[in-house]
């Protein structure tokens, strides 16, 4: 499915049917300034792969600011996008989290949707990017936050691959079957987990502050005991010898609360579980509870908000795709 729109504007499909669902998904408020003529609308393309959104725009000088007044008027999808981006031939300047980065043409690029950033494109828009819906998004908020305004190693062979995925894709995706197009959206979501994992430890401060270390020693337990229930925010601060009050705060600065990330990470779980033929019990009620959620229907609202389609839909698109090698040893998360 591809759409074409005007950035500032109203947006039509090939048809010509109004507001498709992808781009009504992507259409977050944001202020835009226009440093040359304001009557010229440019143009956007977004295509869908699975849960992911390839988005094309080519506009005049300008310059997008989301703030916490947008932020606060909502998005149609929790938990906001985490966005990786590809320059064209302007370039670009990227502010969030306290820092200014100014992204070459070519380079690749990170923001985050749910906190206040601003994009400048001094030379007129041209960039190619990825939107990664955050709760379906396998990394941590500590890394997603450092590196947020920051530009990829272009001489890095993860970055690489990335930025050459992500050009082939912006450009392909309708033409995947949809047999294929959720699995290849999860392998893309992975590489890119994995590039901002390698320049999250890159960009990390010399000698980790205790916090940082206390948070890093919780998502492990989180990971150890996924499949247990009863975990929680209680179960966890007793394991870690301190108050449920302390642990909240210890989370404050992470951009979602502990049984938020709890609830990430099961999902994630859920979703790789569902498509494995050697996972023993693979109906939606049997993956949902070996992952902790007591209430299938509960966890099917929660898997459909996060991935756009049921629990079962994710199961049996992806089940021919999935390899029947019994030597395969790829898992799920850790158990």
């Amino acid at each position: 499915m591809t759409s074409v729109t005007d950035p500032a504007g109203s947006e039509e499909d090939r048809t010509g049917r109004r507001r498709s669902r992808a781009v009504s998904i992507a259409a977050m408020p944001v202020t835009v300034a226009s440093y040359g003529d304001p009557s010229d609308p440019g143009r956007m393309t977004t295509r869908q792969l699975g849960h992911l959104l390839f988005i094309t725009t080519q506009a005049g000088p300008r310059r997008y600011t989301r703030g916490l007044r947008e932020i606060a008027r909502g998005t149609r999808q929790a938990g906001g996008f985490f966005v990786v981006a590809v320059m064209g031939a302007t370039g670009a300047v990227v502010q969030q989290n306290g820092r200014t980065v100014e992204v070459p043409a070519g380079a690749v690029s990170f923001w985050y949707t749910e906190s206040p950033h601003a994009v400048d494109y001094p030379d007129g828009v041209d960039v190619r990017v990825c939107l990664l819906p955050r709760r379906a998004f396998p990394v941590h908020d500590e890394q997603l936050e450092r590196v947020t305004a920051t530009v990829a190693d272009a001489g890095g062979p993860v970055a690489a691959v990335v930025k050459q995925c992500l050009l082939t894709l912006v450009e392909t995706a309708e033409d995947c079957p949809g047999t294929v197009a959720g699995r290849l959206a999860c392998n893309f979501a992975d590489l890119v987990a994995t590039l901002v994992t390698e320049q999250a430890a890159r960009d990390a401060p010399a000698a980790e502050d205790p916090r940082h270390t206390r948070i890093r020693e919780i998502h492990a337990y989180m990971d150890r005991h996924l499949t247990d229930p009863e975990l929680g925010p209680r179960t966890i601060a007793a394991a870690h010898g301190m108050s449920v009050r302390s642990l909240h705060k210890l989370f404050e600065g992470e951009g979602a609360t502990v049984s938020r990330l709890i609830q990430r990470r099961r999902l994630r779980a859920s979703a790789e579980d569902l498509t494995r033929k050697d996972n023993g019990d693979s109906t939606v009620s049997g993956v949902a509870q070996r992952w902790g959620f007591t209430d299938p229907a509960h966890f099917s609202r929660l898997f459909r908000a996060s991935y756009g389609i049921s629990p079962s839909q994710w199961r049996d698109t992806r089940a021919d795709t999935e390899p029947s090698d019994p030597h395969d040893t790829r898992g799920p998360v850790s158990r």
